[in-house]
């Protein structure tokens, strides 16, 4: 199953919103770990996985006070 397969069969049957928020909580995680991929690399240093969601976290909160949306649940 390739990406784009999983990613339409993950978000098909979904409702608009719901879609909306679970593809931009999948895209908020998949770009934070491509980030630490990156920074093991070429920085030399890493995240623990706690602060790897915590990143996840507060990029979500400074977007969502930023844009307002798509509607994103407060994680803590």
């Amino acid at each position: 199953l390739g990406l784009l397969e999983w990613w339409q069969k993950e978000l098909a049957e979904l409702p608009r919103k719901t879609r909306r928020t679970k593809a931009a909580l999948l895209m908020y995680s998949a770009w934070n770990i491509w980030k630490e991929r990156n920074r093991r690399i070429f920085e030399h240093r890493h995240l623990t996985a706690v602060q790897v969601e915590q990143e996840i976290k507060t990029e979500i909160m400074t977007s969502k006070m930023a844009c307002g949306s798509p509607e994103l649940p407060v994680v803590s």
